[in-house]
């Protein structure tokens, strides 16, 4: 790959800089938190966490691209919640792993480095379709949720009725087939979606993901919409409630993101606060964190993390904050605004960390 970053000491804190052929261009790392370019207008949290950076001295490049891949995060990306693991394990290490995709709000920077390949894309969409499928066939021979996805899907889908049975055998009968794309998945929902007598004339998330183009650019070369597979799949599973409202239909798709948002905050501030991993705060909100996976979640945080360093502490706080306030411009409510102890170390940041 030709592109390459900048030699760190000439990058600002918050974001990064790549050179390709004589030209620089620089990426906000904070796009995914607040959305403005200008270092004024970020909130007190970003400020102190940047003040952190910029007393660490020199950045390994598997660092800097820790930070990168974090800017990319999306709560709807099918990956989440296993996204927050991924970046917990990798601060722990202090390496870049395989380089996932955690969302499309990173303006392409892992991309322009050169880190995500078709071939890699297309093993991370079909390992997460192949989860989507194993947790539909769980929740059709009434297995116990053990993991997020098996929760999500059990608990958009709720009781077994025979008209969600041969919804979800439609579903699985293209998955499990092996030949399908963005396209096909979209139009197998909605057909799906059509005979569970679901309207589908609303902008609400995901079901909007049904006026998707399917990948084609605009004018500007943008694709239409970011719709993924996950994205298409949540729409399809969520059409199962149409004896809901939609409104509560849509309630209960960010329910699932917020109580897993909310459970990996609990850890990784407490991880910052000092907490050993027996001491860490866990939640059990109920629905979709079952209390097994609330007990699992802050030790595996800990784990991941491991002892604490300079380095850690900052890419750790750059990852509660991203959990804290990506997508919050929607300016709506969040479980999270109910438990202010999940992010008790922005109020309480140590002496030395800020200033």
């Amino acid at each position: 790959m030709s592109a390459k970053l900048v030699a760190y000491k000439y990058v600002p804190p918050g974001f990064e800089m790549v050179i390709e052929k004589k030209e620089v261009k620089a990426w906000n790392l904070w796009w995914n938190v607040q959305l403005t370019d200008d270092p004024e207008s970020w909130d007190n949290e970003i400020k102190a966490i940047n003040k952190m950076q910029d007393r660490l001295g020199e950045l390994t490049e598997d660092q800097r691209l820790i930070r990168a891949q974090m800017a990319e995060f999306c709560r709807v990306s099918p990956l989440f919640p296993e996204s927050v693991d991924i970046l917990c394990e990798e601060i722990g290490t202090g390496r870049l792993t395989m380089p996932h995709k955690l969302g499309c709000e990173g303006r392409n920077l892992m991309e322009y480095l050169g880190y995500h390949d078709a071939e890699s894309m297309e093993k991370q969409r079909i390992y997460s379709l192949g989860e989507y499928a194993r947790a539909m066939r769980r929740w059709l021979s009434g297995e116990k949720a053990k993991s997020p996805i098996d929760a999500k899907v059990s608990g958009f889908l709720g009781e077994v009725t025979e008209p969600r049975e041969v919804c979800v055998e439609g579903i699985l009968s293209l998955l499990e087939s092996g030949e399908f794309s963005l396209s096909l998945i979209k139009d197998m929902c909605e057909v799906e979606c059509r005979k569970m007598g679901a309207s589908l004339d609303t902008t609400a998330r995901p079901v909007h993901c049904f006026k998707c183009s399917g990948g084609r650019m605009n004018e500007n070369g943008f694709p239409d919409c970011f719709c993924s597979n996950g994205t298409l799949m949540d729409a399809g599973i969520l059409c199962t409630r149409v004896n809901d409202d939609w409104g509560s239909v849509v309630r209960e798709y960010r329910r699932f993101a917020e109580e897993y948002i909310l459970s990996y905050a609990f850890a990784i501030n407490s991880w910052l606060m000092g907490s050993t991993s027996e001491a860490v705060t866990s939640f059990t909100p109920c629905r979709y964190v079952t209390e097994e996976i609330a007990k699992e979640i802050p030790s595996r945080v800990c784990a991941s993390l491991g002892d604490r360093d300079g380095v850690k502490a900052w890419l750790a706080a750059c990852l509660l904050k991203t959990l804290k306030s990506n997508q919050r411009w929607h300016k709506v409510d969040e479980l999270i605004d109910d438990f202010p102890e999940a992010t008790t170390w922005f109020q309480e940041i140590p002496e030395g960390e800020s200033d």
